[in-house]
């Protein structure tokens, strides 16, 4: 198949994600292809279904339209691979926002929720960031992308990449993802990040100075990047032009006691414990702060001396278990992450 015959065939919407990429390709080396892609009666017909004041043959302007519609098509593509699985992103969750970059210089980007996004020469994401919707989502499509997450303790952050979760309740990291050989790498610089595989087969925590590798969904390699001195007091270090600090110390409420093998709750709000678990036992819980404020929790949960994620994952569950069982709420799960609704 030609060049010419291939972008028809991508206008038509009918190629694969492979050769969306190509074609990609193609406009970044030689963006007059435009001119020989698109006539001006199909600009002109576009414009005036945008209802755009001024009808203008700008060639800056055709590129960014076509880029978004470009994107917009390979975006659906991409998008439709992955309707099998119910925990990836879906077209269900409607785009609020498409973004390439295909310019050499780092395009930085707010969202509705305040976080900043800075994508890198040829990144590529799409933004799903909503008042209703219950989780902050990213995908990430192709390149290096820094988040800088906008602090809500109640809306979980979630970045995918291929088949990796990174979920942020606000902080700082990057994520790398090569869509040609699949593999992703997460580097976080401030505050916490859980990163696992959308099948929940593995997890790993990250602290600051830490990334993982991952090459498959099923391996993980998890290491210290750059020169990241330990402290116990709180520091800032700057490394490979980023600023890394150490995570705020968690508070833990007075009405919440724990010894080595319990953990007591003596009429504790809701909101306490939601935020004890994102924060200690790191399970990312969104959920609805005016619909939690009148609720309290009294219990008792057996707890191990060492626990590692597993056993952590376990003692969040229980905790969530007993507060959807003696309040009118439900639990439902999306994208690794536990949704508090009430009951209908």
């Amino acid at each position: 198949m030609n060049r010419k015959q291939l972008l028809k065939k991508f206008l038509a919407n009918q190629c694969s994600a492979e050769e969306a990429k190509l074609v990609f390709s193609w406009l970044n080396e030689n963006p007059k292809l435009l001119d020989d892609l698109i006539s001006e009666d199909d600009w002109s017909a576009y414009i005036a279904r945008e209802k755009s004041n001024k009808r203008q043959g700008d060639f800056l302007l055709k590129s960014l339209l076509v880029f978004f519609v470009f994107g917009l098509l390979f975006v659906c593509s991409n998008l439709l691979q992955d309707t099998a699985n119910q925990r990836t992103i879906t077209s269900a969750n409607r785009i609020k926002e498409i973004y390439y970059n295909p310019s050499l210089r780092t395009k930085e980007i707010i969202t509705a929720d305040e976080s900043h996004i800075f994508l890198e020469p040829g990144a590529f994401i799409a933004v799903y960031i909503k008042p209703n919707l219950d989780l902050r989502q990213v995908r990430v499509l192709e390149g290096k992308v820094r988040f800088h997450v906008a602090k809500d303790p109640s809306k979980p952050f979630v970045v995918q990449s291929n088949q990796l979760m990174t979920t942020a309740l606000g902080t700082q990291f990057t994520v790398d993802y090569n869509s040609r050989s699949a593999q992703v790498t997460v580097q976080l610089y401030e505050g916490k990040v859980r990163v696992a595989s959308v099948d929940e087969t593995i997890a790993k925590i990250l602290k600051p100075g830490q990334q993982v590798y991952a090459a498959t969904p099923s391996q993980f390699i998890l290491s210290d990047f750059g020169q990241y001195a330990h402290a116990s007091a709180p520091h800032t270090i700057e490394r490979s032009g980023a600023v890394v600090k150490n995570a705020n110390v968690y508070t833990y409420p007075t009405t919440m006691h724990q010894s080595d093998d319990w953990l007591q709750l003596d009429e504790t709000s809701v909101s306490e414990i939601i935020q004890y678990i994102n924060h200690e036992l790191d399970m990312p819980v969104s959920y609805d702060s005016l619909l939690v404020r009148n609720y309290r929790l009294k219990g008792r949960f057996r707890k191990n001396r060492l626990m590692d994620l597993k056993d952590k994952t376990q003692l969040a569950e229980s905790i969530l278990q007993l507060i959807v069982e003696v309040n009118p709420f439900k639990l439902e799960k999306q994208q690794n992450t536990y949704i508090l609704k009430p009951k209908k």
